[in-house]
């Protein structure tokens, strides 16, 4: 079999407005694609974005927890379980998998993928901010908990607006734009960028919500009260009274 590959490239041309994509795999399992100049990326949808299972686990956090349990379990308290420089290192890295998995899910609106991976790197952040041994490490990640928790946000409202949910939409982005308010400060010009650049975006995206949610029936009728009174419609606007007090209730 010939280990040229040059036929894909030419029956997927590069394209910058049109670089990612879903197929079925061969073992019958959704991939994500992606089209870069000089060649192609696969990964899977579900699992480690690469498809490892490091030491027979779905992923390094996954191993780690349960490090963690088994310290905990032998040793009656997670005292003294710590992250060295390596297992923070690996862990940051298998977490910039995840990340470029959810950037491409997002692109293509797979918003609950997004979610469930922005969660699993928002616990990843977690777990090495209580127990790296070197604060230097936890630092590394902490600094992008507002992009994070910006992006979970995100997927969250959007999902919820395909589904005319606007109130519950406006509601995520709401509590993401006052989780990062109310974060800790951090000594990073890293992270002072993604908050401010991430509170920027969700108010943009706050606006656009706003404007997109249909009137409720209260607005209406509220409305609707308001031009029966200018118009002298006096019966019409002790109905619309009625109407309103109904809903109050």
């Amino acid at each position: 079999m010939s280990k040229d590959i040059s036929w894909l490239f030419r029956e997927w041309e590069y394209d910058p407005f049109n670089h990612v994509r879903k197929i079925v795999g061969d073992d019958g399992k959704e991939k994500i694609q992606v089209r870069v100049e000089l060649g192609m990326l696969q990964m899977e949808v579900d699992g480690r974005p690469d498809g490892k299972k490091p030491y027979g686990m779905e992923s390094l956090l996954d191993y780690y927890e349960s490090a963690l349990q088994r310290h905990i379990s032998e040793h009656g308290s997670e005292e003294g379980f710590a992250l060295d420089n390596e297992a923070c290192e690996e862990l940051r890295q298998e977490g910039l998998l995840y990340y470029h998995r959810y950037v491409l899910c997002f692109e293509l609106g797979d918003y609950a993928r997004t979610i469930r991976d922005t969660d699993r790197n928002s616990r990843l952040t977690n777990f090495i901010w209580k127990y790296a041994k070197d604060k230097n490490d936890a630092l590394a990640l902490e600094q992008y908990r507002p992009y994070i928790i910006r992006m979970n946000a995100s997927a969250r409202a959007l999902r919820d607006a395909q589904a005319h949910s606007y109130d519950s939409a406006v509601k995520h982005v709401q509590e993401a734009m006052e989780k990062i308010e109310n974060l800790p400060a951090l000594d990073s010009p890293t992270f002072l960028f993604e908050k401010n650049r991430s509170l920027s975006i969700l108010k943009g995206m706050l606006k656009e919500l706003q404007a997109r949610k249909p009137p409720s029936r209260m607005d209406v009728l509220r409305k609707e009260l308001a031009r029966a009174v200018s118009e002298e419609r006096f019966e019409d606007a002790a109905r619309l009274r009625d109407e309103i007090e109904k809903l109050r209730e």
